[in-house]
């Protein structure tokens, strides 16, 4: 049995291969509270071991505190990975890092957690920003990620928003406010 762990790095691991399956079930279920900070965190580490970046440097805005959403995490985590590859495609060479920016909710419960991928020198013109956030069946190649980041957003309840910036794009997500809790 040891030299199984030894090989394996678990009993686990060791039953799985002896009893022909070497796969773990992919379907756990969805958790429903999450720390979006988290969920940003894991996304982008997903995003860096794929090396989907492509070079592309992040930066994080992220509060010292948990900012937490009542929504599934993979769907927020799946927002997350088309919004940064998205990001991480359109970014000139030239342009600095991609920020990622969260914002907890307020205080009373009326605004949801926050956050905002802000992409420097890339600009949509009027008619994609339209299409992204309104019809994304005419979407054009690049811009698809952001038409199914929204469609999973609105999903969740949430909105998401493009706005253009002095320096570039920003993608706003508003995700449903948690309400008075703690009232």
């Amino acid at each position: 049995m040891s030299a199984a762990l030894d090989v394996k790095g678990s009993p686990a691991d060791a039953g799985a291969s002896s009893g022909g399956q070497g796969l773990e079930s992919v379907d756990l279920p969805d958790v429903f509270q999450v720390d979006v900070a988290v969920c940003v965190r894991d996304a982008l580490g997903l995003l860096g071991a794929t090396r989907r970046l492509r070079g592309m440097e992040v930066a994080l805005d992220l509060p010292e505190d948990p900012v937490i959403a009542r929504v599934s995490r993979r769907r927020l985590e799946q927002v997350l990975l088309l919004l940064v590859a998205h990001a991480a495609d359109v970014a000139p060479p030239t342009a600095p890092s991609v920020r990622v920016v969260v914002d907890p909710p307020d205080d009373f419960g009326d605004t949801g957690p926050r956050f905002q991928v802000v992409m420097p020198g890339v600009s949509l013109s009027e008619r994609e920003t339209h299409s992204v956030v309104l019809s994304p069946l005419r979407v054009g190649g690049t811009q698809r990620r952001l038409a199914r980041a929204r469609e999973l957003v609105d999903a969740m309840g949430g909105e998401l928003a493009v706005d253009r910036l002095e320096e570039g794009t920003a993608v706003s997500v508003v995700l449903p406010a948690p309400g008075l809790a703690s009232f």
